[in-house]
């Protein structure tokens, strides 16, 4: 027993000294890691950058760590533009020992307002990391953001063919896709319901389709440019536009009236009550979207069709793949759940006990050790 306990203690020491190194770190929208990891991580890539004050690599993963912790640290109580000041500290800092590195652009472009001005920072980044990935997401969002779609293309795709793309959110977001109406307009809300809808469309993938992510429509310019292309009446925000929630329904109102009749749907990820709760009446679920209609629609019909003829499903149930994101696809598999189980309801009453048994099985696989699987068990009983 005594080498029993040695052996224990030995895996013990080799595992802290193994987390103490540190490691490549990555949005914590791509790779799901503990709170602990991160502030472990922070102390490794603090100790690098001092140490060896002109590797860019290390000034760049303490910066990537720290903008994680912002994020994620509950028990950090500081205000936003505390946290705000220091990531900017860092910036500053690398600014100091490594100003003409790939690394230090793109940080000067992430931690500055995005404007005209700024994107000298990230122009300066391509041209001295053009065969880099961490940029990759920022020359997409600039694509958009001037709405040149060609670059925005050229960058979705070198993010689809890489190590950094998750099957899991391809096949969701490509069902997101395919439940939608020609020349749809789509409203998201973040970077895994928005990215991979232009990575699949740089693969020729429902391009008709307008993917509008609110946070971006925060940005004037961008703003009017895509309202403009759309149809839709710019709206110049007014002094409640700061006000939580307050400029999402604004500005998903406005897009409901475009003069060019092209139908507006919601991803479900976006489908929050605080966004869509004045025009709730007029959302009816069609899969992974609520589509907006004026007047009653026969959505049951529409998600049969989906969920039986249209939705590429496999995926919930073999793995075909390995998942960067694995985690977090787990996580976005969850909102089949809405629709599966309205679908459900409708097999079982209509005596379809075959294709009902089908779907509970799926229903039970994507909901298997989630919060809500007893939730949901008890729903399917």
């Amino acid at each position: 027993m005594k080498y029993f306990h040695l052996l224990i203690i030995a895996i013990f020491i080799a595992t802290s000294l193994k987390a103490q190194n540190p490691e490549p770190i990555y949005s914590f929208v791509t790779v799901q890691k503990p709170l602990a990891y991160y502030k472990t991580q922070a102390i490794a890539w603090k100790k690098a950058a001092t140490m060896k004050p002109s590797d860019a690599n290390a000034w760049y993963n303490y910066y990537r760590v720290m903008r994680n912790l912002k994020a994620l640290d509950t028990t950090d109580h500081r205000a936003y533009s505390e946290k705000d000041s220091s990531l900017k500290l860092i910036v500053a800092e690398m600014g100091k020992a490594v100003p003409n590195s790939f690394e230090y652009n793109l940080c000067m472009w992430i931690s500055t307002p995005h404007t005209p001005a700024s994107t000298k920072y990230l122009q300066r980044a391509e041209e001295l990391g053009n065969d880099r990935l961490e940029h990759v997401a920022d020359m997409i969002v600039w694509g958009e953001l001037e709405r040149n779609i060609q670059r925005r293309d050229k960058y979705s795709d070198i993010w689809y063919h890489s190590k950094l793309s998750s099957p899991g959110m391809l096949y969701y977001n490509y069902n997101v896709l395919a439940g939608l109406k020609q020349n749809a307009i789509l409203f998201t809300c973040g970077d895994n319901d928005t990215y991979p809808l232009w990575m699949l469309q740089s693969q020729g993938i429902r391009r008709d389709v307008t993917v509008l992510n609110l946070s971006l429509l925060r940005i004037p310019a961008y703003r009017a440019k895509v309202f403009n292309e759309l149809g839709i009446a710019n709206w110049k925000a007014d002094s409640n536009a700061d006000k939580e929630t307050y400029f999402e329904k604004e500005v998903i109102k406005k897009a409901l009236a475009n003069n060019k009749n092209y139908t507006v749907y919601v991803a479900l990820t976006a489908a929050t009550d605080d966004y869509i709760s004045s025009i709730d009446d007029h959302l009816y679920l069609i899969g992974l979207a609520y589509e907006y209609h004026t007047e009653s629609i026969d959505n049951l019909a529409i998600l049969k069709k989906n969920f039986e003829q249209v939705f590429a499903l496999d995926y919930l149930s073999h793995e075909f793949y390995s998942d960067i994101s694995s985690g977090i696809s787990e996580q976005m598999n969850m909102n089949y759940a809405v629709p599966m189980l309205k679908l459900y309801e409708h097999y079982k009453l209509s005596g379809d006990t075959q294709k009902a048994a089908l779907l509970k099985e799926k229903i039970l696989i994507i909901a298997k050790n989630s919060t809500y699987e007893s939730e949901i068990i008890k729903q399917l009983n």
